[in-house]
């Protein structure tokens, strides 16, 4: 999925998610650098990992994403730690290995078939040193995180965001057969004259549950799997909040 008409909604929105950010980097740490980042967005993990002083590779294929990110890093002084690279996950080929490849914050919710899956593991292969890890995470598909399906809701967290006051709305539908949730935000705002303007962004994930992605990454050559539940490292369970692997 292209980013492009999401980036600026994408980035008000997460502005201040840090959650994830401590255990990426203390992979970093363990596992050494330079970092492969696959939907590496606009840089908010790469930044983290830049700022602990680690060499990232920054794969997005999102243009705007990139300029963003770019803006982000230059501001904080991070440019140099950081390469991005404009590209498919499923594609993408670089001329190097890694010790580490991340696919942080559901990168992997969009491999939407199971060729893209496929796809997206052989670039991860590929890009892997010997011995080195895969590390991502993903939302945990258990019926608490998501929450009430065919319902608009505001999201008061993230109304009136940045410097745009307006109330956002989320929609969002669940096809338990497809193991595709979409999501539909509209974005209310008044402008000068008074008049109602709306813009609607749409965003489409793909669920994993927990044996299917273990058998797929068995599949693509992987022969062990670290699972937790959160970025602790608590164990997985069926009600955690998210699906965390750490694959060799």
């Amino acid at each position: 999925m292209n980013y492009d008409p999401l980036a600026e909604l994408y980035d008000l929105q997460y502005a201040n998610y840090r959650d994830d950010l401590s255990f990426y980097t203390r992979l970093a740490e363990d596992y050494g650098s330079p970092v492969l980042e696959l939907g590496a967005g606009s840089a908010r993990v790469s930044a983290a990992l830049a700022r602990a002083g680690h060499e990232v590779t920054a794969v997005e294929l999102s243009s705007k994403m990139i300029e963003r990110g770019r803006a982000r890093l230059q501001e904080v002084g991070l440019q140099e730690g950081v390469t991005y690279q404009q590209g498919d996950m499923r594609e993408v080929r670089l001329d190097q290995r890694f010790p580490l490849v991340i696919a942080p914050f559901n990168t992997l919710m969009h491999a939407y078939t199971l060729a893209d899956q496929d796809a997206t593991l052989k670039t991860v292969r590929e890009h892997l040193e010997p011995g080195g890890r895969f590390a991502f995470d993903l939302y945990n598909p258990n019926s608490e995180n998501f929450g009430a399906f065919g319902v608009m809701r505001l999201e008061p967290e993230w109304s009136n965001i940045g410097d745009k006051e307006g109330d956002l709305f989320l929609l969002q539908h669940y096809d338990p057969t497809a193991q595709i949730i979409t999501s539909h935000y509209y974005l209310d705002q008044t402008d000068e004259q008074g008049m109602l303007r709306r813009q609607k962004s749409t965003l489409t994930q793909r669920y994993f549950t927990r044996f299917e992605l273990e058998r797929l990454l068995y599949g693509a050559g992987f022969t062990q799997l670290q699972l937790y539940g959160d970025f602790d490292k608590s164990r997985y369970s069926a009600s955690a909040p998210h699906l965390i692997g750490l694959a060799h």
